[in-house]
């Protein structure tokens, strides 16, 4: 097992090499400097899944619609797994993602000898970029918390919580809101947010009318909200106009959920979801030139295909090691093509905004 890892840090070294190489080769040729970057994130999301999206589009509708993928010129390949396994959970996946460095399954933000590792989502705000996570289920699950949290265990909810009431991210908009005014350690971690000046909605009838204050924080079930909530973060981000950009990392954690059930429509409404946001964020893309959109997956899920019969199927009720898509569009999108490891999408992220 440890001959098979060794030779995959190889490969992912090699391919790490080529991903900077690539991209200095790239701004070599012309200046590129993503203002904003949107980080969309898949959970689940492999071929299999997208294949689904593209034969529900081309064949089973009324009206042949394209998905949102056909716009795209810039792809790659991902390989995803972890530290420790060949096949990876959400917390290395995410970690991988979020930071650049691999870890053992079930570990958030720290590598496997228990280092701090630090995000491009709080990088990005060290710069002084507005920031903001956007996920349609708890904002503490682990490809969220990936992106901010330090814990040896991605099941320690509580902990995570207080660990995100301690940074500042403008925009913050998922579930979990127990674990923020209903803990065992009696904290209301609401009021901390809102002694750091953030403006709080446990209600999306209310928050979508609210207009961008200084940060918000919004804990709701976005179960069936996550178009309108990118749409809405957008709005408030356009509204902050921060000169330095923003950083907005969104997750589609629902792709999951079917995948490990092998609910083939779940799937398809998921999938469905997915391209709906991956629309807004493309648009959003076309009318702000400096903006990056970068979508690819923590893992596959479910093992799914589509059969000789032309049916959808899964092959398992778990994780698989299958690589998953990359896929970039906008400013700084050559960057993101060919054969690339999970952990070298954040390093071309942090290339991208050095410059």
């Amino acid at each position: 097992m440890k001959t098979i890892f060794k030779s995959f840090l190889l490969i992912s070294f090699f391919t790490a090499v080529t991903a900077i190489t690539a991209c200095s080769d790239a701004s070599s040729q012309k200046q590129i400097t993503p203002r904003n970057i949107i980080y969309l994130i898949g959970d689940g999301m492999g071929y299999g899944q997208l294949s689904t999206l593209i034969m529900e589009n081309a064949v089973n509708k009324e009206e042949y619609e394209p998905s949102q993928v056909n716009r795209i010129k810039h792809m790659g390949i991902s390989t995803t797994y972890s530290a420790d396994n060949k096949v990876t959970d959400s917390a290395a996946g995410g970690t991988a993602l979020a930071t650049g460095e691999k870890t053992n399954n079930g570990t958030l933000g720290l590598n496997p000898q228990g280092d701090t590792l630090t995000s491009v989502l709080v990088e990005a705000a060290e710069m002084g970029k507005s920031t903001g996570i956007i996920v349609n289920t708890s904002i503490l699950d682990a490809t969220p918390a990936a992106f901010y949290a330090h814990v040896p265990e991605r099941k320690l909810w509580d902990d995570i919580a207080l660990q995100l009431s301690r940074h500042t991210f403008d925009i913050l908009m998922g579930d979990g809101l127990m674990y923020f005014n209903d803990r065992e350690d009696s904290l209301d971690l609401i009021q901390v947010f809102h002694n750091k000046g953030y403006a709080f909605s446990d209600s999306w009838e209310e928050a979508r009318d609210l207009d961008m204050e200084d940060k918000m924080l919004v804990l709701t079930n976005f179960k069936y909200l996550l178009p309108q909530a990118v749409e809405k973060a957008l709005e408030w981000l356009d509204q902050k106009d921060n000169p330095n950009g923003f950083f907005l990392m969104i997750e589609q954690a629902r792709i999951d959920g079917k995948g490990h059930n092998n609910e083939i429509q779940g799937l398809i409404f998921e999938m469905d979801v997915m391209d709906q946001v991956m629309k807004i964020v493309l648009d959003y893309a076309d009318t702000h030139p400096e903006t990056l959109v970068v979508i690819t997956a923590d893992h596959e899920t479910g093992g799914a295909n589509i059969g000789y019969d032309g049916r959808p199927f899964f092959s398992t009720k778990g994780h698989t090691g299958s690589v998953v898509p990359v896929f970039a569009y906008g400013s700084g999108a050559e960057c993101f093509t060919g054969l690339m490891d999970n952990i070298d999408i954040p390093a071309r992220l942090r290339q991208l905004m050095s410059y």
